[in-house]
C-alpha cells in the first residue's frame, strides 16, 4: 500500500495517467502525474493547517471537496476520519461524512479517469446532515505548486452600455500586486514564491480555468451555471500563498432541506507541447 506523508492511499491508472487518492481521510485527490513521470502535477502541503472551531484542520494538498460560503465552523471542519471508498469500474467514490451527532456537510467525490485520454470527471455532491436548511455551493479546490501561471478567462460576453463582467477581490489583496495579469482575455496569477496572500475571483461565461507549469496545462472546465453564486458572484477563484496556488471552481448556492443534496461536475484535460499554447492562445497579449 502506497502512502501520501504517512496517510495511505490507492491509485488509479490508465494509459495516460497515474492518480493517488486518499483511503482514511478526505475525501482527497493527492497526486496526478503524467504516465512514466514521477512528477506530482498537484501541491502537496502536509504541513500546513490552522485551529477550527471543531479542531484542527490539515490542509495537506491535492484535489478536496468544500462548502461555500466559507464559514470556519462548517467549511473548515476536519476531515481525517469518516470517510468510505468505494471502487466502481469507472473508477473510485470518497464519500465522507460528518460525526454523528454533530450536524454538518457530507462531501462526495466521484473520479473517473478517461481510458482514451489524459482526462479525469469529477462529480461533487455536498449533502446537508444539519437538523435545519442551510445554503451553500459545491467548492472543488485544486491545491498547485509554485511556479507556474494560472488563467481566469472572462472576455466580454455583452454589448451595449450595461457592465458586463466584474472582479472580485479579497482584503488582504493589493491592486499593484505584481502577480496579477490583466488581458483582454481575462486574469492572469502568477504563482511566486516568498510573496504574501493573493486572491481573486470572477463570473467566467467561458466555463474554463487553468494553471500552466513547466510546459503541462491543468485545464479544469465546467458548466458556468445560471444561478446565486458565493464571493460576489464568482464561479472561478484563484488563491495563491507563499506555499501553494488554488484553482477553485464553484456552482450556485442552493437551498438545501435536511437531508438535501447539490452537485457540481467538472472535467480535467492535461495537455503537453504546441496543444498548451493553441488553449492559451486568447491570452497571448503580454504574456
Amino acid at each position: 500500500m502506497k502512502n501520501f506523508h504517512g496517510h495511505p492511499t490507492r491509485r488509479l491508472a490508465t494509459d495516460y495517467l497515474t492518480l493517488d487518492y486518499l483511503i482514511d481521510a478526505g475525501p482527497r485527490l493527492v497526486r496526478l502525474s503524467l504516465k512514466g513521470s514521477d512528477a506530482n502535477l498537484l501541491g502537496e502541503a502536509p504541513t500546513v493547517g490552522w485551529e477550527t472551531p471543531n479542531g484542527y484542520f490539515h490542509l495537506l494538498g491535492g484535489h478536496r471537496l468544500w462548502a461555500a460560503p466559507e464559514e470556519p465552523g462548517v467549511t473548515y471542519a476536519p476531515d481525517g476520519s469518516g470517510l468510505t471508498v468505494r471502487e466502481i469500474p469507472e473508477g473510485v467514490e470518497l464519500a465522507w461524512e460528518p460525526k454523528t451527532g454533530e450536524g454538518g456537510i457530507a462531501k462526495f467525490i466521484r473520479i473517473e479517469p478517461e481510458s482514451d485520454r489524459a482526462a479525469i470527471r469529477f462529480i461533487h455532491r455536498i449533502t446537508n446532515r444539519f437538523a435545519y436548511p442551510v445554503t451553500y455551493a459545491p467548492w472543488a479546490i485544486t491545491v498547485l505548486p509554485l511556479g507556474g501561471t494560472a488563467y481566469l478567462p472572462c472576455p466580454p460576453v455583452g454589448e451595449g452600455f450595461q457592465p458586463d463582467r466584474a472582479l472580485v477581490l479579497w482584503p488582504y489583496v493589493r491592486w499593484n500586486d505584481p502577480r496579477l495579469g490583466l488581458h483582454e482575455a481575462g486574469l492572469t496569477i502568477k504563482a511566486d514564491a516568498a510573496m504574501p496572500p493573493i486572491k481573486v475571483g470572477a463570473f467566467s461565461a467561458s466555463g474554463w480555468t487553468a494553471y500552466e507549469r513547466e510546459g503541462v496545462l491543468l485545464f479544469k472546465g465546467f458548466e458556468p451555471l445560471v444561478g446565486d453564486y458565493p464571493d460576489k458572484g464568482c464561479n472561478v477563484e484563484i488563491y495563491c500563498s507563499d506555499k501553494v496556488l488554488e484553482l477553485e471552481t464553484l456552482a450556485p448556492a442552493m437551498y438545501l432541506r435536511p437531508g438535501e443534496a447539490t452537485e457540481f461536475s467538472e472535467i480535467w484535460e492535461i495537455h503537453t507541447g504546441e496543444a498548451v499554447n493553441e488553449i492559451l492562445a486568447e491570452f497571448d497579449d503580454g504574456l
